[in-house]
């Protein structure tokens, strides 16, 4: 869509000055603090029995969340992909050897002409949607229906919440239950979490039930 499009064009303009400015800092990734985000970590590491499973980032950035899982001995076979050239170059100097690469998941694959199988376990996502202006939420369900059908196990992504009562001009607020009502039109086994952070609510979207 030509709107994604020009989104995408946009958050590549902020993020890169943004990491221009700052370098490896969390005001890089527009984040309120460095808790804010390690806490958002932890409720997506919270969707499965993640150990030894495959994961992908989507919007890894400069590679936070895989310092995270590593800090916490959480080992497991991570990817991480972002749209920010100047992001992945720098995740991939931070932390040599680890699979960083610039990929645009809605642009960039096509599972149905290729028939391969989903390659990661679980698929996971923070912070992507916060500077969507165009056609926000249907970009959100665009990207968490690619998530969901390239993933084995599980989808987690969290979003700001329209319930908070902060909001800032210029960033995006989905309805957690119209994002729910969404996730649910694709699977049956959902989680929604609104318990963690009054301006954020995480979804987690399973392929079988979660028992």
């Amino acid at each position: 869509m030509k709107e994604n499009f020009c989104d995408d064009e946009k958050n590549i303009k902020l993020y890169s000055e943004l990491v221009e400015k700052f370098g490896i800092d969390i005001r890089s990734l527009n984040w309120g603090s460095r808790a804010s985000q390690e806490l958002r970590f932890s409720i997506l590491s919270h969707v499965g029995k993640i150990e030894g499973a495959t994961i992908l980032d989507v919007g890894c950035g400069l590679g936070d969340f895989y310092e995270w899982l590593t800090k916490n001995n959480k080992t497991v076979e991570y990817s991480g992909i972002d749209i920010t050239p100047k992001m992945i170059e720098i995740a991939r100097q931070r932390f040599l050897g680890v699979d960083f690469h610039l990929e645009n998941l809605l642009r960039d694959r096509d599972l149905s002409k290729t028939n391969t199988p989903p390659e990661y376990d679980f698929i996971l996502a923070s912070g992507i949607f916060a500077h969507r202006q165009n056609v926000p939420m249907t970009f959100l369900e665009n990207m968490v229906t690619e998530m969901f059908r390239y993933c084995r196990k599980a989808v987690a992504f969290n979003s700001l919440s329209a319930w908070c009562e902060d909001k800032e001009e210029g960033e995006f607020y989905a309805d957690p239950l119209d994002t729910l009502k969404y996730c649910r039109s694709i699977t049956p086994w959902v989680t929604l979490r609104h318990d963690y952070h009054p301006r954020d609510f995480t979804i987690y979207m399973y392929k079988e039930r979660n028992v």
